[in-house]
């Protein structure tokens, strides 16, 4: 456990030169030193979440861990290509990265079960669902390119899709391993309605930070509340 600290300690000294290092170059592009320390923090963020599932994974966390890994991806599109082809690529890893939430949800025993949740739960899902569509429509449809068009709907449906399955993931007698994971999901939504003004607004510079910082907060809780969530629930983890 106390290694684990140290591991969140590392993740946010890290974050704390990158932040610095973005906000040195002053004009909203990516520098080098930026990049470098931009992939250390995921790829500290992935360490600590192997580490703490043992040596061997199976193909739940084996998902889970790969949507850590993706963002590494995200920071290298961002630091080779134009602005725009990064855009599209970023776009289409995010679709991925929210695929496989759906796919672990639903390993995970997540249902629609009106016996089994309140109904106001359902009074909230037309709310959960249209929030990405709302970003969709007020930033993205205005643009030009079709492509980002059609690959934001995508990516605005699955978003939708993972943050009302959430919502149904079975309860355990630890309140609080359920809703980390319902609050990560949550708040890495938000994030992307954040970074969307950042990326299509440049003047909005300083909404990066803080985009970084909550996104890293996001992965500890999703770590965290699934490293606690899978040992009560071992026995419904569907290996597929």
């Amino acid at each position: 456990m106390k290694n684990n600290y140290i591991f969140v300690l590392l993740v946010f000294l890290l974050l704390i030169v990158e932040i610095f290092a973005f906000i040195k170059t002053g004009d909203g592009t990516m520098s080098l030193l930026d990049f470098i320390f931009r992939e250390l923090v995921n790829l500290a963020l992935a360490i600590l979440y192997y580490r703490q599932q043992g040596s061997k994974l199976n193909m739940v966390q084996i998902k889970f861990l790969i949507t850590i890994l993706i963002p590494l991806l995200l920071g290298l599109s961002r630091f080779i290509f134009t602005a725009l082809i990064a855009i599209k690529i970023n776009t289409v890893l995010y679709l991925v990265i929210y695929a496989l939430w759906l796919n672990i949800l639903k390993s995970l025993g997540t249902q629609f079960n009106k016996f089994r949740f309140p109904r106001t739960y359902y009074l909230l899902v037309p709310i959960i669902f249209i929030i990405p569509f709302l970003n969709y429509f007020l930033v993205i449809l205005p643009m030009e390119d079709i492509q980002i068009k059609i690959s934001s709907f995508l990516f605005a449906l699955f978003a939708a899709c993972t943050c009302v399955f959430v919502m149904f993931l079975p309860p355990t007698k630890n309140l609080y391993d359920r809703y980390l994971i319902i609050f990560g999901i949550w708040l890495t939504e938000f994030i992307h309605i954040m970074q969307s003004y950042f990326v299509f607004n440049s003047e909005i510079f300083f909404i990066y930070p803080f985009v970084r910082i909550l996104q890293t907060v996001s992965y500890m809780s999703l770590i965290f509340g699934m490293t606690s969530y899978y040992k009560p629930h071992s026995r419904i983890i569907i290996e597929n």
